[in-house]
């Protein structure tokens, strides 16, 4: 089974380099978003806490009974959609390219420009930032979003298979949409947020040993790390960000949030290209370590003594 595993995830990267992202309308991430934003169209006024995690059971549901039906027999056709599926999952490329665009356009000077693609990358507000700000969110963003984009599904994929990484992004899904502080979403996506944190957990930390590896100086990357990962109210988004802003020597801002290695250079646009080269080499290390666990619990790789 986990040769046919490997065949997957091996299909997914490439579909994800040599393709990438699918028509909305055939996206399941799009699939996802249309049954979340129905069942919170219905939400009811008391008891939304609750209603949170019947939310979050009743959007799992469909996709993992479908990653496991299609991972129970391998058929070209079951591994071609099992394909598919887990690629939706991860966006390596478009992360990278909307990284590349906003530098672009900061080096242009179109500042209001990189404030409207900013909203689609971070949730806080972009109608102010400037240059260094634009430039530090985006860097924060490529952080976070090798966690939550690529390590933890790919992480779970090794865990449960496809059905633990497209249940993985269901959860994530969900708390982009609905796992807010404020209200209307305050009670209704609680649970959301929270078993987002929890799944998240463990890779955000992985993420931080693997982003000091990939540094000129992994030891001092993630001694920096440690000590700047608790300045983000977040458990998780602290680590990657840390170890971003201590490997590249810079600053990483959220305007009356947090501000990471405050002592370091404040980050030019040119930094944008320093960090996604790094989370590109922490992106590769993470499937290069992911192809061996799988090739490695194969008879592929058992020794007999």
């Amino acid at each position: 089974m986990n040769t046919v595993l490997l065949l997957i995830l091996l299909g997914a990267v490439a579909f994800d380099i040599i393709i990438g992202e699918p028509p909305r309308r055939l996206h399941p991430v799009v699939w996802m978003g249309k049954i979340i934003h129905l069942l919170e169209k219905h939400a009811p006024q008391n008891n939304r806490a609750l209603y949170g995690a019947a939310m979050t059971l009743i959007t799992i549901t469909p996709f993992a009974i479908a990653g496991i039906l299609l991972t129970r027999t391998n058929h070209i056709f079951a591994i071609i959609a099992s394909i598919y599926l887990l690629k939706s999952t991860f966006s390596i490329n478009m992360l990278f390219g909307s990284a590349k665009k906003i530098e672009d356009q900061l080096k242009h000077g179109r500042i209001e420009t990189v404030r409207s693609e900013l909203r689609t990358l971070v949730s806080r507000d972009t109608s102010n930032l400037n240059e260094t700000k634009a430039t530090s969110a985006t860097i924060e963003s490529v952080s976070e979003n090798y966690v939550d984009g690529i390590l933890t599904p790919m992480f779970y994929f090794v865990l449960f298979g496809l059905p633990g990484a497209l249940a993985y992004k269901v959860v994530n899904t969900l708390d982009s949409m609905v796992g807010y502080k404020k209200p209307p979403y305050r009670q209704l996506g609680f649970v959301p947020a929270r078993v987002d944190d929890f799944l998240n957990y463990i890779p955000a930390r992985i993420s931080a040993l693997i982003i000091a590896l990939v540094s000129n100086n992994p030891a001092a990357t993630l001694r920096c790390a440690l000590n700047e990962h608790i300045k983000t109210p977040s458990p998780n988004s602290g680590w990657p960000i840390a170890a971003t802003a201590c490997a590249l020597g810079i600053t990483l801002e959220k305007p009356g949030t947090y501000i990471l290695n405050n002592e370091a250079d404040t980050p030019e646009p040119d930094r944008i290209t320093q960090a996604v080269t790094l989370i590109k080499k922490a992106t590769v290390v993470s499937i290069v370590a992911v192809i061996i666990l799988l090739y490695c619990t194969t008879s592929l790789c058992r020794i007999n003594f």
